[in-house]
């Protein structure tokens, strides 16, 4: 239950782009629930940095609309954006290299999984779930692998 809470706040967070207004209602036994649709006691949570809901009749731009930076806002000079750059790019290497060596170990656990047990078959239940289990696991790390090297791609 304390994991649940937080997660649904931080979906409540992130779907406030969509201009939904968030509830919070309390009932008689103290169970606590956010809704987009209004109940009788329950209050309006206010969203810091979320749009104002539209009133009735109204619908939102389909163009986004651009603000440039204030002119006081802090500014990085280039050679600490290089440093971190820099930074970056060695953890994800860092990172990458990690995920390339877990992966070779999962194809090898996998290569001994498919070996089947004295006494086990191909049909087993219990053999099926361990190589799905394997193959699951190869692919995670081929996907990690797949997203790190994107992000490494990405820096300039």
């Amino acid at each position: 239950m304390s994991f649940a809470r937080p997660t649904f706040l931080l979906c409540l967070f992130l779907a406030a782009p969509a201009q939904a207004e968030i509830y919070k209602y309390v009932d008689e036994n103290g169970q606590v629930t956010f809704t987009d649709v209004y109940k009788r006691g329950a209050k309006r949570i206010d969203i810091p940095g979320a749009p104002a809901p539209l009133s009735a009749g109204t619908r939102p731009s389909r163009r986004a609309s651009y603000a440039p930076s204030p002119a006081d806002f802090p500014r990085i000079d280039s050679a600490t954006q290089k440093r971190r750059d820099d930074i970056r790019r060695q953890v994800l290497q860092d990172e990458i290299a990690g995920e390339r060596r877990n992966a070779e170990e999962a194809r090898r656990q996998l290569t001994l999984g498919e070996k089947l047990q004295p006494g086990e078959r191909a049909t087993d239940a219990s053999y099926l779930n361990r190589l799905k289990k394997l193959r699951d696991t190869v692919q995670q790390h081929e996907q990690n692998i797949v997203s790190i090297q994107r992000e490494l791609a990405n820096l300039k």
